[in-house]
């Protein structure tokens, strides 16, 4: 709901990078959508710390209760001691998250860079052509289908490798047939 209406303590938490805490929100001037619409959810107290790291606020750690005036300054005190090591921890999971969607793009290059490299290969064959003639082939084919250039190419490999199998096929069948 915060995010929808872009107001409330955490919403707050992390734009102004420092702790909220109100025990009335049905009554909370700071978030006039957002505060009422909880309170009438049975929602009153809310004390949110922002994930703070000395570059960036990576997101909030929220706690919310039904009664009123639920959290202390103590209780925020506590909160912001653990803040601190969460907001590394939230970071440590970005980054490993974006690592490892790089690994997933990089690996899905590698492979699609191997594909384009065999049909190239395969075009050469068929044509007699330059590795960069049948790689304009290729590029004409991918844009004349309106395909990316790594669909066509592992169309094109998928392609020999079916006339492969199926020439192999009719060489065994016809050497059985020879033998028998």
């Amino acid at each position: 709901m915060q995010y929808r209406l872009g107001e409330g303590p955490c919403v707050s938490a992390v734009a102004e990078g420092r702790t909220f805490r109100s025990g009335n929100l049905g009554g909370e001037p700071l978030w006039p959508r957002f505060g009422p619409r909880v309170g009438r959810l049975g929602v009153h107290s809310a004390l949110s710390l922002p994930l703070r790291l000395v570059e960036r606020t990576v997101g909030a750690l929220n706690v919310y209760a039904h009664g009123r005036e639920s959290f202390t300054d103590y209780d925020a005190q506590v909160g912001e001691a653990f803040a601190g090591p969460a907001a590394v921890s939230v970071a440590n999971a970005q980054r490993l998250a974006e690592a490892e969607r790089l690994i997933e793009r990089l690996h899905h290059a590698l492979s699609s860079r191997a594909e384009i490299d065999q049909a190239i290969g395969i075009v050469m064959s068929r044509s007699g052509g330059t590795s960069k003639e049948a790689f304009a082939r290729l590029r004409e084919l991918s844009q004349g289908r309106q395909l990316k250039l790594a669909e066509v190419a592992r169309e094109l490999v998928g392609d020999a490798v079916r006339r492969a199998r199926a020439r192999q096929s009719r060489d065994i069948a016809d050497s059985s047939g020879e033998t028998g």
